[in-house]
């Protein structure tokens, strides 16, 4: 039998990083013309690992009271780390640590202080060709995220969030903006941060806050708010294209492995429901359809959601270059939990794998 002895490497071109978020980060919430996010309203909950959930509770009361708050208030994001007076040393530190590419975000109320303002803030603008340029002087390639749950609190206010089909437009003029603005810096992008993460957290993804949803059934509205992100997301992709054939701009969801708790079908039913639930936009995104077990999932459900005219076809048209993804963990799924051990983590709950170590 023959075995390979030769020493397993990555390649010389293999794109090593590490990766943040704008509202992670950057701190400086109401400076340099940014507007308001969702973000830089959730107050710090000191919440277990086993209650992580919790901590995107978020009500219209909560709202108000974030903007009633001071600046005493523990409002995590709106201070990061001070990415945003400190980027120089925080890049030059990256390039210390060997980073051949850093995933980064771009905060759209940093380009448009309002997101239906006609032109963009010269002073965003400004911030990001910094960053760009300090990563190019360490020899960085950046990976750039659009939309990474940060949405700006006044499309929350005014639309209810994604969904409102008017937001479909105003991000469109957000990417344009981008793709024209950085098209020398930037090649690699992603639209929308772990596209599925919308029936999670639908706060933090779409701006969705459920007590403003007293005419529709919430899950619907969060259905409808996941399709304008993925129109949104297809027009973005072609007009990338079109700005710069070089681009290669991408989609990314949360990577998460099920496996059936027993060899019993019922096991293995809900793993495979739970897996699509997390795959199931991006097969959207990189196939320019809907797959049709949501489909049928949505019927059974009793859920319409509305679509344009023109929508299959934008869909079609606006296909990514690539899948990438952030995997978090493993658990098993079982048809009746009741009476198994979970398994919490930062993402979601599972039943706990009897076979394999695991820690907090």
């Amino acid at each position: 039998m023959y075995k390979n002895t030769s020493p397993i490497r990555f390649p010389k071109d293999f794109m090593w990083g590490g990766a943040t978020a704008a509202n992670q980060v950057e701190g400086a919430w109401n400076e340099g013309g940014k507007g308001m996010t969702i973000e830089d309203c959730l107050a710090f909950r000191d919440v277990g690992y086993k209650d992580f959930t919790k901590q995107f509770a978020f009500s219209s009361a909560d709202l108000e009271e974030a903007l009633r708050a001071d600046e005493s208030a523990n409002y995590p994001k709106r201070r990061g780390i001070d990415f945003y007076h400190r980027y120089k040393e925080d890049i030059a530190l990256f390039g210390e640590m060997g980073f051949k590419t850093y995933r980064m975000s771009i905060s759209w109320a940093r380009i448009y202080t309002h997101p239906w303002d006609e032109t963009p803030n010269a002073e965003g603008l400004a911030f990001y060709h910094d960053v760009f340029a300090e990563c190019k002087k360490h020899g960085i390639i950046p990976l750039v995220t659009l939309s990474h749950y940060d949405p700006p609190l006044d499309i929350v206010r005014r639309y209810r969030g994604w969904y409102g089909r008017e937001v479909v437009d105003l991000f469109v003029k957000y990417a344009r903006t981008c793709f024209e603005e950085f098209k020398d810096e930037v090649t690699y992008w992603l639209t929308f941060n772990e596209v599925d993460a919308m029936l999670r957290h639908p706060v933090t993804s779409g701006g969705l806050i459920e007590d403003q949803f007293t005419d529709v059934p919430f899950e619907q509205a969060v259905y409808q708010a996941m399709h304008h992100q993925m129109v949104a997301s297809a027009l973005a992709v072609k007009i990338g294209h079109e700005i710069n054939p070089d681009n290669f701009i991408g989609c990314m969801l949360t990577k998460l492995e099920f496996y059936p708790y027993s060899c019993r079908p019922e096991d293995f039913l809900a793993a495979q429901r739970r897996t699509r639930s997390v795959y199931r936009y991006a097969d959207i995104q990189a196939f320019g359809e809907y797959p049709l077990f949501l489909l049928k999932e949505m019927e059974r459900k009793g859920i319409q959601i509305h679509m344009e005219s023109q929508d299959a076809r934008i869909l079609k048209e606006g296909t990514v270059d690539f899948v990438s993804f952030s995997y978090y963990m493993t658990s098993c799924m079982a048809g009746n939990p009741e009476g198994l051990e979970m398994a919490p983590g930062n993402t979601v709950n599972g039943v706990k794998n009897p076979y394999l170590p695991s820690s907090e």
